[in-house]
């Protein structure tokens, strides 16, 4: 795990998934449901792992699920109401959307967080991935500050954390140009 420091993995899968006409995280692909592979990427580096969802569907995975306390503000939402009901010293974020990131690119941006309190990827186009993520539980206040005050823009919040970028470069073992692949639609499912 990871040492001194509680790190709680949080699975966003709160979306309404209206693209994929279905329960995002339940879709197949490659014979295992989307949200097992974030599960994968994160279970051994978690002190616990969490689901956020405003749905029943994910019991049969024995993890906890927690509905986002302020409805319909997005992914911001699912990690606030996640952070305030599980203690941590950091959060590892992931949506449940991205089967092909890697537990290796989380140990990384651990090592690499220092005292930030916020870390993501930056893939190829420089465009900074949230929705993989490490936040320190010094962020919570901020994001309650945004979200109270009606602000639910992820890139926004960004702007207010000391944050830091990871870069992905292709010297790394786990590079690819799917890396960040997501699934919105059945169409992208082909594509991953």
């Amino acid at each position: 795990m990871s040492g001194s420091r509680k790190v709680t993995g949080i699975i966003l899968s709160g979306g309404k998934s209206s693209r994929m006409g279905t329960e995002k995280g339940l879709v197949e692909h490659k014979g295992k449901r989307l949200i097992e592979y974030p599960i994968e990427a994160l279970q051994a580096i978690c002190d616990q792992l969490v689901i956020s969802s405003n749905k029943d569907c994910y019991s049969y995975l024995n993890i906890p699920v927690v509905a986002d306390e302020i409805k319909d503000c997005g992914p911001i939402g699912g990690i606030y109401s996640c952070m305030k009901a599980i203690k941590s010293d950091f959060y590892a974020v992931i949506s449940c959307d991205v089967p092909n990131v890697p537990e290796q690119l989380f140990l990384d941006m651990l090592s690499n967080i220092m005292d930030a309190n916020f870390i993501c990827p930056i893939d190829d186009t420089d465009r900074r991935q949230p929705l993989i993520s490490i936040f320190n539980s010094s962020c919570l206040p901020i994001i309650e500050k945004e979200l109270l005050s009606g602000n639910y823009k992820m890139m926004e919040l960004l702007d207010l954390l000391n944050g830091k970028s990871f870069i992905i470069a292709h010297e790394l073992a786990y590079y690819s140009s799917k890396l960040f692949l997501n699934a919105n639609s059945p169409k992208d499912i082909n594509a991953l």
